[in-house]
């Protein structure tokens, strides 16, 4: 299963989403795979300190000579405490470009895959036609966005558009705000709201940014449980988590 995750312009943490939505998977099913799918350069292997190979480049050429979803496994490495393997795209704009157009026709094949196969795709342009096609072939596709207007307005000026792009569509709000009124404001179906992580310094900050952590894993876990127990059980993530997702800031 594809599940893509995106955002429109800007960084509400598209990546840390999608790390702790891999890390959070319910235990009992297969472990999903994150493959770094973004054009831009990725953030992975510089924010751990991670070799670019094995990565997306060797994923890249590896499909062209033998597509098989059982690639990724060998092509991914262990991020984070709990070893989240990841196809960790190269943190050259240039670099990631070209890994990303050599891999992109062959993502159907990685759709096959036995485990849950999280894309993140980093910012993208709903106006590039290749982009679209993309986007339209995900089994799940979630747009990430923080709770702040331009954002807000941003997903608001193009929701009608993604949904023809990707009927199931479905939004994540990082911030102060509750599932019902994300969903009013954005006009689209909301997945849930995960809680904003504190970047202050300071011990006070660093207390309240334990919490806010903790408070943003609980609710990615709901979200991962809506998303692993497949596409039409994805909207009742929201409600399961309820208007429980306050931010700790």
């Amino acid at each position: 299963m594809l599940v893509g995750l995106c955002s429109l312009k800007s960084s509400p943490g598209v990546t840390t989403t999608t790390l702790t939505l891999a890390g959070a998977w319910p235990s009992g099913g297969s472990r999903p795979v994150v493959v770094e799918l973004d054009a831009c350069g990725g953030d992975v292997a510089w924010r751990f300190g991670l070799a670019s190979e094995p990565g997306l480049r060797s994923l890249a050429v590896a499909s062209r000579l033998r597509p098989d979803p059982g690639l990724l496994a060998a092509h991914a490495q262990p991020v984070g405490a709990a070893g989240v393997p990841v196809v960790v795209a190269p943190v050259g704009r240039d670099a990631a470009r070209h890994a990303v157009a050599s891999l992109a026709p062959l993502l159907d094949v990685l759709g096959g895959a036995p485990e849950p196969v999280l894309v993140d795709f980093g910012a993208v342009d709903l106006k590039d036609a290749d982009t679209r096609s993309l986007l339209a072939a995900l089994a799940a596709l979630v747009v990430v966005a923080r709770a702040v207007p331009e954002q807000i307005a941003r997903v608001q000026a193009v929701t009608e558009d993604l949904l023809r792009v990707h009927p199931g569509a479905k939004a994540v709000l990082v911030g102060d705000v509750g599932c019902r009124e994300a969903a009013g404001m954005l006009g689209m179906p909301v997945a849930g709201v995960l809680p904003l992580i504190d970047p202050d310094a300071g011990l006070l900050a660093r207390l309240r940014g334990l919490r806010s952590r903790r408070a943003f894993e609980l609710a990615a876990a709901r979200l991962a449980a809506g998303l692993s127990a497949g596409i039409a059980s994805l909207g009742s993530a929201c409600e399961a988590a309820g208007e429980s997702a306050e931010v700790s800031r």
